[in-house]
């Protein structure tokens, strides 16, 4: 922040009501945040499931409905005069940075008052007067673990009983089923990696304060600590009518990325300095971007600005253009990176393919159903970015050109620069049309059965791709089939899985057109066999393992689960890495 050493200023009434108002927009908004992630705790113990399903929907529209508000209540007090509105505000800037100085969410301060400046001066690009765009290194907090947001055990006695001590110093210590089951469970696998890792040694094990919360479950994260190395621990815990109970012990990097990537829902985490929270993270994950962990935790705003500064901050440290990404052209988005920078940008086209029968507005209602929806480890998480600008010369040619032809609505092209009024980012994966190509025959038909693993897991959410080819889904560098490609999704329940109605004749079905009348939102399951067996692994095994995702009974029996309010279990961890729930031989 540029100007966190200015001294206290003798504000005006002006610059003061300006100042309190986006202090007091940004701590209503933080505190009604904490308040739904206060409710998590009860949620899991009462196992609420669906009403939990209801608070991370409502959370996830508070930092834009304050924004907004904050908005609309600064328009009243700026003056006409765009220069004199630009001096007041940043006045009103330097008293803001007074009264959030020595708050433990400062950076979360930072983000609110940059996400209401952008609207209230239709900012494009970067504008260095209005907002804090420090682009430098910036702290995450650390403690010593004996007070803050983590406590530290020492391993003095011995494992069996530290492990004791971690769940005795749980809140949900009250409501554990059996403890001596559990801690035997847990030490005897933490043993065990610590056997084969470290030569059976350990000297403390860290665990954050917090509970994460998602979905119906709750998880300790910590660390294991001897010498000067550092292993993740996290304890997934479970809830039925006897109590709470430890469903697994996760004790790897790819494990805990897993348990933090952009492919699942936000955790609920009640905690006042999240700084730390992710600065704890980040030791476990030192390759996943701090911009994922603040996402992962419920900050997706300030997700996005991590990300936002990342992207500049590499451009000005690379000299890589952006180019068409890998895979094949989209009919209803362009997609393009920066080969360096692990992100594709998506463009919403002006025109769309004849057989593409949406418009951009139902392409953007999509993007936001996968954004309030529970991804299950299945949909990449997709930020969406307005008025971002770069320089021309930064780009491909061809993609020049692309952009230019395709996408002339959201994208201003001028001598000097290129502006994208609208734009979706995700992380970039491998699309998986080009890895059942490009990859061994062993490799390929892991991910073709993971394909079929990615069509069932988003039907047990309620939701249907719409279209099944390969090269609308990607694999991530942790080897899972992820779906990416949003245009055409639909919840089951918007969607009339038929029967092909039996043909009167041959002549019938040599037509160019179906002999049989067809809705709007029919879909026929049995035509899935025509582009589900290219290339040949895919058809093998759609024939060998997934043959029922080419029946209508299957998406006929999911639409009756979630008719019934079923709401089925999705473990973010292998089902191997399960702890038995009888007690231990």
């Amino acid at each position: 922040m540029t100007d966190q050493l200015v001294p206290p200023l003798e504000t005006d009434p002006a610059t003061e009501r300006l100042a309190r108002l986006l202090h007091d927009g940004f701590v209503d908004y933080h505190e009604r945040f904490l308040e739904i992630g206060h409710r998590a705790a009860r949620r899991f113990l009462e196992r609420e499931w669906v009403q939990h399903q209801d608070d991370a929907t409502e959370r996830l529209q508070i930092h834009k409905r304050r924004v907004y508000s904050v908005v609309d209540a600064a328009r009243l007090s700026l003056p006409d005069d765009e220069a004199e509105a630009r001096r007041l505000w940043v006045l009103a800037r330097r008293r803001y940075i007074n009264l959030i100085g020595t708050r433990m969410d400062l950076e979360l301060a930072e983000t609110f008052y940059n996400s209401v400046t952008r609207r209230l001066f239709d900012i494009v690009g970067l504008d260095k007067e209005l907002e804090f765009l420090w682009l430098g290194p910036t702290a995450l907090p650390a403690d010593d673990g004996s007070r803050g947001e983590y406590r530290n055990f020492p391993v003095d006695e011995s494992l069996e009983e530290t492990v004791r001590q971690i769940f005795q110093h749980s809140p949900l210590a009250s409501h554990m089923e059996d403890i001596d089951r559990d801690v035997e469970l847990v030490r005897e696998r933490i043993q065990a990696q610590l056997d084969e890792a470290w030569d059976g040694c350990i000297d403390s094990i860290d665990i954050l304060r917090p509970i994460f919360y998602r979905n119906k479950g709750a998880y300790l994260v910590g660390r294991l600590r001897w010498l000067n190395r550092i292993s993740p621990v996290i304890l997934p815990m479970l809830v039925e009518e006897d109590g709470v109970y430890v469903d697994a012990v996760l004790l790897t990097e790819l494990a805990a990325s897993r348990m933090f990537g952009y492919t699942r829902s936000y955790f609920h985490v009640l905690c006042r300095r999240p700084a730390a929270v992710v600065g704890f993270l980040k030791s476990l994950l030192p390759v996943k971007p701090v911009a994922e962990l603040y996402t992962s935790i419920g900050y997706s705003q300030h997700g996005k600005t991590n990300l936002f500064r990342a992207l500049y901050r590499h451009m000005d440290h690379s000299n890589t253009r952006f180019e068409r990404a890998r895979g094949a052209r989209g009919m209803v988005m362009a997609v393009f990176t920066l080969p360096s920078f692990d992100v594709v940008f998506k463009l919403i086209k002006d025109r769309f393919a004849p057989s593409k029968r949406t418009t951009p507005e139902e392409v953007k209602r999509r993007y936001k159903l996968v954004f309030d929806h529970d991804r299950v480890g299945r949909l990449v998480d997709a930020q969406e970015f307005t008025n971002l600008s770069f320089q021309r010369d930064r780009f491909d040619e061809e993609l020049i050109d692309e952009l230019r032809e395709d996408c002339a609505r959201t994208v201003t092209i001028t001598d000097e620069e290129v502006v994208l009024h609208h734009v979706y980012t995700e992380r970039r994966l491998y699309p998986l049309d080009l890895y059942l190509r490009e990859m061994s025959p062993e490799r390929a038909r892991a991910a073709a059965i993971d394909y079929g693993n990615a069509i069932k897991d988003l039907a047990a959410a309620d939701i249907f791709p719409g279209d099944l080819f390969p090269k609308n889904f990607g694999v991530t560098r942790h080897g899972a089939v992820v779906f990416y490609d949003y245009d055409e999704l639909a919840l089951l329940s918007e969607i009339n899985f038929r029967k092909v109605p039996e043909s009167g004749s041959y002549d019938d079905e040599m037509l160019d057109q179906p002999w049989f009348p067809v809705g709007p939102n029919d879909v026929f399951p049995e035509e899935f066999r025509t582009y589900l067996r290219s290339p040949r692994v895919v058809g093998e095994v759609f024939g060998d393992v997934h043959a029922d995702i080419c029946t209508v009974e299957f998406w006929q029996k999911m639409q009756r689960q979630h008719d019934g309010g079923a709401l089925p279990d999705f473990f973010p961890y292998p089902r191997q890495l399960r702890l038995p729930r009888g007690r231990p031989i």
